[in-house]
């Protein structure tokens, strides 16, 4: 991340998986929606600070196979693997009203529908069976809580998560 722009003030729109082919060309799990949206948003920053501008060449097993003019062959698409894809928090388009993005959830407090506390929010993720959060309880390690079909409501002015946490997930 460079210094003009912090986690705080980007959004995560993709992760660089590999690369594909001999080049430059290379794979991309795409956290929009829909995928092919990514390339939507134009110049996108690496986590190493570096600038590319994506574009789409194919959908290969849920993967973006995508091109940009600044990796032109294998060894710099190699370069680039693991790389977060991110975007100025400037640049999106405000949330509709019955949108809010997953950054914007990061710091909330998760309660369970009995109003305990569970902890803050430090993390989505998905690591293919759907949206898993990542909670980190003040005296204890992280958990990941299923995300999807599981919150029950949003408080936005108190940043809360009430969900329903499946029996037995916690102790």
């Amino acid at each position: 991340m460079t210094d003009t722009m912090s986690l705080s003030d980007s959004v995560l729109l993709g992760v660089i998986t590999s690369a594909h082919g001999l080049k430059g060309q290379f794979k991309v799990k795409s956290f929009t929606d829909p995928q092919s949206n990514l390339v939507d948003y134009g110049s996108l920053t690496l986590s190493s600070g570096a600038i590319i501008t994506p574009r789409l060449v194919g959908v290969n097993k849920g993967l973006l196979i995508c091109a940009a003019n600044e990796i032109t062959g294998r060894e710099q698409a190699e370069a680039i693997q693991k790389q977060e894809l991110r975007i100025a928090r400037e640049f999106l388009p405000p949330a509709l009203e019955s949108e809010v993005y997953q950054a914007d959830y990061l710091g909330f407090t998760v309660l369970d529908s009995n109003s305990k506390i569970i902890g803050s929010i430090i993390g989505f993720h998905n690591f293919g069976a759907g949206d898993l959060i990542e909670v980190k309880p003040e005296a204890a390690e992280s958990l990941f809580l299923p995300f999807t079909g599981f919150l029950v409501h949003v408080h936005l002015p108190q940043k809360q998560l009430v969900m329903n946490v499946p029996d037995g997930l916690i102790d």
